[in-house]
C-alpha cells in the first residue's frame, strides 16, 4: 500500500507539471515552475521578501535568489528597500508580471479542470484534507530531525 501511495504521488506531481508545461508552451509562455510559484507568492504575501518565498515554497534561499534574479531581469518583478529592515528588499509584481500571472492562473485553472474531471466536490475536498495532513506530517518529521 505504501509503495502505491508513493507511486501515485509521483505520477500526480509529474502529470500536473507536464500538463502545466504543455499548457504554458502552447500559450507561448516559457517559464519554469518555481518561477511561477514565486510569482504567486509575491502576489499573495503582503510585504513579500525572498525569505518569505523560500519559507512558503520550502526551498533554499539561494534557489529563490536565482529565481528572483531571472524574474527581475525579465521585467516581471521589482525590488524595493524594506523601510523596516535595511538588509531586506520587498518584492512587487510589475504590470508585465501581473499580466503574466493572470495568464498563468487561467492555465492553472484549465489544468485543475482536467485533473479533477469526474470527481465530486466532496472527493476534491477530501483529497485536499488528506494532502494537507500528509504535508503536515512530513514537515513535523523534517523538523524533528
Amino acid at each position: 500500500m505504501k509503495e502505491t501511495i508513493a507511486e501515485a504521488l509521483h505520477q500526480l506531481i509529474h502529470g500536473h507539471r507536464n500538463q502545466m508545461r504543455s499548457l504554458t508552451t502552447s500559450s507561448g509562455i516559457s517559464i519554469p515552475i518555481n518561477h511561477i510559484r514565486s510569482l504567486k507568492c509575491i502576489d499573495k504575501i503582503p510585504n513579500c521578501s525572498a525569505r518569505d518565498i523560500a519559507q512558503k515554497l520550502s526551498l533554499d534561499k539561494s534557489q529563490i535568489t536565482r529565481v528572483l534574479k531571472d524574474l527581475v531581469l525579465e521585467g516581471y518583478v521589482e525590488k524595493h528597500p524594506d523601510p523596516n529592515n535595511h538588509r531586506s528588499q520587498l518584492l512587487t509584481l510589475t504590470k508585465h508580471g501581473e499580466a503574466l500571472l493572470i495568464k498563468l492562473t487561467n492555465l492553472h485553472y484549465q489544468s485543475i479542470e482536467v485533473m479533477t474531471a469526474g470527481l465530486s466536490d466532496q472527493q476534491v475536498a477530501d483529497f485536499i484534507n488528506i494532502s494537507e495532513t500528509m504535508i503536515s506530517n512530513l514537515r513535523k518529521s523534517i523538523d524533528n530531525h
